[in-house]
């Protein structure tokens, strides 16, 4: 399934690109220009003001259901005016049904944290009654 890459940070393309076999790239802007369902990897750099709401709408309706998304976001300590925190990309993504499962720090500067669709539990098999003989 193909790559796309949302935003101006260009570093790690290549090993995209090699992983995925395809890497779209657009800027932030939203709506998204995107087919629905089309990504099974999704990485956004969310560094300028942007509005959460529907650019958590917009990724999850670009990302196949089995893929995930990386979302990117500053971290508190350098968040610049207007930009959106951790907390807030949280809030608006788990508003999507969908829900974390990884955060990764991409050095000093930004999070990284990976959203995948949520999981339903498997039926599991009834307990039988029938004894050993």
């Amino acid at each position: 399934m193909p790559a796309l890459r949302i935003g101006g940070v260009a570093t790690y393309d290549r090993p995209i690109e090699h992983l995925a076999g395809q890497l779209d790239v657009v800027g932030l802007r939203m709506p998204i220009r995107a087919k629905d369902g089309r990504y099974g990897l999704v990485l956004c750099f969310a560094l300028d003001a942007v509005p959460l709401d529907r650019l958590a709408h917009d990724l999850v309706r670009v990302t196949h259901a089995d893929g995930a998304i990386w979302l990117v976001v500053w971290k508190k300590a350098l968040l610049p005016d207007g930009a959106w925190g951790w907390d807030e990309a949280q809030a608006a993504m788990l508003g999507t049904g969908w829900v974390d499962n990884k955060i990764l720090s991409l050095g000093e500067q930004v999070y990284a944290t990976r959203y995948v669709r949520r999981r339903r539990p498997g039926k599991r098999e009834p307990i039988s009654g029938a004894s050993r003989s």
